[in-house]
Formats: structure tokens, C-alpha cells, sequence
């Protein structure tokens, strides 16, 4: 088996635009596992909120959540390995986006936090099929006076405001954070050194396999690291034009089972 690890990112291209996928894309997932394959999720979502599609792929060992922030046992739940934001770090960021006006919320333990609910917080809940915390007033005020440290923080705003919103905080924060983004609705902010590649690196390590034994494959600007980092890089059709950039071949669509091709394709090479 040519590539002994096949790392895919979730939303957007595992699941397709109605969040599910084919029971085709499951037997073939089992197929290359059952020859010896590494497959592997990775994705920005929460722990909590991804576990239940990896149990019902059938899948063992790990998974990457938060953007590469954790990496924790499909069985148990434990969380194996996370990285975690200052609570100082998180403050400062937290007092700029309130000053700003934006919707944010963090994530601490494994749900996430909000000062309000409101339609961006609903929206997401429903998105990823898990509920938050209000608190009833300012999040900095919550990190501070709790020394929190959360692993991962998200704004929550308009389109046109995305990549902006990327390019004015990196100007500020470029030392302590990654910002990025995985839906056009989306910025997402980690510590600076955690990405999806550095995630896969570790697996990899753990158990072996060289880098140019690795596919990864994604759609959006945070599955960057590891379309970089994999032996091979692919995008699916649905993805960014910054990804496509980055990646070696362009695989079909979400909605046109882009992982199963590439696990048929490229999966089962000797």
C-alpha cells in the first residue's frame, strides 16, 4: 500500500451539502482500514461534536479536532494531546473583539461558551449538533476572572467581513495566533503553532509513516497545513481557491463523494 494514511477534513468534504454521507463512502473507508490504512478525520469542530460520525464510520484510534488543537481516542473519548490558548493571550484578544462589536465565543472543555445566545450561536449549535453555555455578560470578563485557557476561539459575522477580519488580527496577533477560517461565515483563532498538519506529523510519528505515505484531503483555508504537509494534497471541487492552490490534484465534489474517489483512486496503490 503506497499511501498507509488518508487524512480527511469533515465539513464540506467528508460530508457532503446535506451533512451526511453514503453508506458507499463507508464501506470504502472500511475497505482500505481493512487492508491496513490509516483513516483519519481532522477537522475544526469540536471533539464532542465530531465522535459520533467516527463511531459510525467504524473507525478506531484517533481523531484531530480544533483545527489540530486536540487529538483525542475515538473509543474513550480521552483526549490524547491538546494545546491550549493563555488565558492572558485569550483576554487581550477577547477585550479587542468586544470592542470591535463582533459575535465570538471560546471553547472550554468541550463545549463552547457564548455571552449571549443569539441567531450566530444557535446557528452554529445547530450546525454542529451540540449546545453552549450562556454566561449573560462579556466572555473576557468569564477568561480573566478564571484564568481560562481555551483551546480555540471563533467570530461569527457576515461574509465580506471574513477575510478582512484574518488579515487585520494576523497584523496584531501574529505571534501568539492562527487565524483562519473553514466556512465563509467563520474566523477561527488557535495558537499560533497548532494547524492540521502539525497534527497528522504527530500521528505520523506515532505510528510510523512517512510523510510521503500520507494523502490529506480538504477544502478550506485551516486544511492549508496538512494539504502542504501530505505526500499527497488534495482539494475537493467545492473547495477555496487558496486550498486548490496548495494541492496536487483536485478530487470531485463533496456532493460528488470526493474521498471515496480518492480513497479508490489513490487508497488501494501498491
Amino acid at each position: 500500500m503506497k499511501y498507509k494514511m488518508i487524512v480527511a477534513d469533515f465539513d464540506d468534504t467528508l460530508l457532503n451539502s446535506q451533512r451526511t454521507y453514503s453508506q458507499r463512502i463507508k464501506n470504502i473507508i472500511k475497505k482500505y482500514v481493512d487492508k491496513g490504512g490509516k483513516f483519519v478525520i481532522a477537522t475544526g469542530r469540536m471533539t464532542a461534536a465530531v465522535l459520533p460520525y467516527c463511531r459510525d464510520l467504524g473507525l478506531k484510534g484517533e481523531v484531530i479536532t480544533y483545527q489540530g488543537g486536540v487529538i483525542a481516542d475515538i473509543e474513550s473519548g480521552e483526549i490524547l494531546e491538546q494545546t491550549h490558548i493563555s488565558y492572558l493571550d485569550a483576554y487581550k484578544l477577547a477585550l479587542h473583539i468586544e470592542e470591535m462589536g463582533y459575535y465570538y465565543h471560546v471553547y472550554c472543555g468541550d463545549t463552547f461558551i457564548v455571552k449571549n445566545a443569539t441567531p450566530q450561536s444557535v446557528r452554529y449549535a445547530n450546525l454542529c449538533n451540540v449546545d453552549y453555555v450562556e454566561l449573560n455578560y462579556d466572555i473576557s470578563k468569564f477568561i480573566f476572572d478564571n484564568k481560562i485557557c481555551p483551546v480555540k476561539m471563533m467570530i461569527i459575522t457576515e461574509e465580506d467581513n471574513v477575510m478582512p477580519l484574518i488579515k487585520k488580527l494576523s497584523a496584531k496577533y501574529s505571534d501568539t495566533f492562527l487565524f483562519n477560517t473553514s466556512k465563509k461565515w467563520m474566523v477561527e483563532m488557535v495558537p499560533v503553532l497548532v494547524n492540521k498538519g502539525f497534527a497528522v506529523a504527530q500521528l505520523a510519528k506515532k505510528y510510523g509513516i512517512k510523510r510521503e505515505e500520507i494523502i490529506c484531503i480538504g477544502d478550506s483555508l485551516n486544511d492549508l497545513s496538512m494539504i502542504e504537509y501530505a505526500g499527497l494534497g488534495a482539494v475537493v471541487a467545492n473547495g477555496s481557491a487558496e486550498a486548490k492552490a496548495a494541492a496536487d490534484i483536485i478530487a470531485p465534489s463533496n456532493d460528488d463523494e470526493g474521498v471515496a474517489y480518492i480513497i479508490e483512486k489513490y487508497g488501494f496503490l501498491e
